[in-house]
Protein backbone atom coordinates (compact mmCIF):
# COMPACT_ATOMS: atom_id res chain seq x y z
CA UNK A 1 0.00 0.00 0.00
CA UNK A 2 2.83 2.38 0.88
CA UNK A 3 4.78 1.84 -2.34
CA UNK A 4 1.70 2.16 -4.52
CA UNK A 5 0.93 5.50 -2.86
CA UNK A 6 4.53 6.64 -3.38
CA UNK A 7 4.32 5.71 -7.07
CA UNK A 8 1.10 7.74 -7.37
CA UNK A 9 2.89 10.67 -5.69
CA UNK A 10 5.69 10.63 -8.26
CA UNK A 11 3.28 10.34 -11.19
CA UNK A 12 0.93 12.96 -9.74
CA UNK A 13 3.73 15.44 -9.08
CA UNK A 14 5.05 15.12 -12.62
CA UNK A 15 1.54 15.51 -14.06
CA UNK A 16 0.89 18.58 -11.91
CA UNK A 17 4.14 20.19 -13.06
CA UNK A 18 3.65 19.20 -16.69
CA UNK A 19 0.18 20.76 -16.72
CA UNK A 20 1.75 23.94 -15.32
CA UNK A 21 -0.79 24.10 -12.50
CA UNK A 22 -0.23 26.75 -9.88
CA UNK A 23 -1.51 27.52 -6.40
CA UNK A 24 -4.79 25.91 -5.42
CA UNK A 25 -5.27 24.07 -8.71
CA UNK A 26 -2.02 22.15 -8.19
CA UNK A 27 -2.74 21.43 -4.54
CA UNK A 28 -6.27 20.37 -5.45
CA UNK A 29 -4.94 17.88 -7.99
CA UNK A 30 -2.52 16.48 -5.41
CA UNK A 31 -5.32 16.01 -2.87
CA UNK A 32 -7.56 14.49 -5.54
CA UNK A 33 -4.90 11.93 -6.45
CA UNK A 34 -4.44 11.10 -2.76
CA UNK A 35 -8.19 10.56 -2.39
CA UNK A 36 -8.08 8.40 -5.51
CA UNK A 37 -5.50 6.15 -3.82
CA UNK A 38 -7.75 5.94 -0.76
CA UNK A 39 -10.69 4.81 -2.90
CA UNK A 40 -8.42 2.41 -4.77
CA UNK A 41 -7.19 0.80 -1.54
CA UNK A 42 -10.55 0.78 0.20
CA UNK A 43 -12.81 -0.43 -2.61
CA UNK A 44 -10.71 -1.29 -5.67
CA UNK A 45 -8.04 -3.75 -4.62
CA UNK A 46 -9.80 -6.48 -2.66
CA UNK A 47 -6.61 -8.15 -1.44
CA UNK A 48 -5.51 -4.94 0.29
CA UNK A 49 -8.93 -4.05 1.67
CA UNK A 50 -9.42 -7.52 3.17
CA UNK A 51 -5.93 -7.58 4.72
CA UNK A 52 -6.22 -4.20 6.49
CA UNK A 53 -8.06 -4.40 9.80
CA UNK A 54 -8.20 -0.71 10.76
CA UNK A 55 -9.84 1.73 8.35
CA UNK A 56 -7.51 4.46 9.63
CA UNK A 57 -4.61 2.77 7.85
CA UNK A 58 -6.23 3.38 4.45
CA UNK A 59 -5.63 7.11 4.68
CA UNK A 60 -2.77 7.31 7.18
CA UNK A 61 -0.32 4.92 5.52
CA UNK A 62 2.25 7.02 3.69
CA UNK A 63 0.38 10.32 3.95
CA UNK A 64 3.47 12.35 4.86
CA UNK A 65 5.63 10.61 2.27
CA UNK A 66 2.96 11.05 -0.38
CA UNK A 67 2.60 14.82 0.05
CA UNK A 68 6.31 15.45 0.49
CA UNK A 69 7.27 13.43 -2.58
CA UNK A 70 4.37 14.83 -4.60
CA UNK A 71 5.42 18.39 -3.74
CA UNK A 72 9.08 17.75 -4.60
CA UNK A 73 8.16 16.21 -7.95
CA UNK A 74 5.77 19.09 -8.67
CA UNK A 75 8.45 21.70 -8.00
CA UNK A 76 11.11 19.87 -10.00
CA UNK A 77 8.88 19.25 -13.01
CA UNK A 78 7.46 22.78 -12.85
CA UNK A 79 10.92 24.36 -12.89
CA UNK A 80 12.56 22.22 -15.55
CA UNK A 81 14.17 24.29 -18.28
CA UNK A 82 12.31 24.33 -21.58
CA UNK A 83 13.41 21.87 -24.21
CA UNK A 84 15.67 23.11 -27.02
CA UNK A 85 13.91 23.84 -30.30
CA UNK A 86 13.85 21.19 -33.03
CA UNK A 87 16.82 21.07 -35.42
CA UNK A 88 14.90 22.60 -38.35
CA UNK A 89 13.56 25.51 -36.29
CA UNK A 90 14.76 29.01 -37.14
CA UNK A 91 14.74 31.82 -34.60
CA UNK A 92 13.12 35.15 -35.43
CA UNK A 93 15.55 38.04 -35.12
CA UNK A 94 14.55 40.69 -32.63
CA UNK A 95 15.56 44.29 -33.22
CA UNK A 96 18.47 45.26 -31.05
CA UNK A 97 18.55 48.35 -28.88
CA UNK A 98 21.19 49.93 -31.16
CA UNK A 99 18.98 49.97 -34.24
CA UNK A 100 16.03 51.69 -32.60
CA UNK A 101 15.12 55.21 -33.65
CA UNK A 102 16.71 57.63 -31.20
CA UNK A 103 14.76 60.64 -32.43
CA UNK A 104 11.95 60.00 -29.94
Amino acid sequence: MYYIRVAFAVIGGIITGALNLRDYAGVGLGIAIFLLTYILFRYGIKSISSAVKETKKFYMTGIFSYFLLWYVMWVISFNLPPQPPPSGWRAVAHPSADSQDSSL
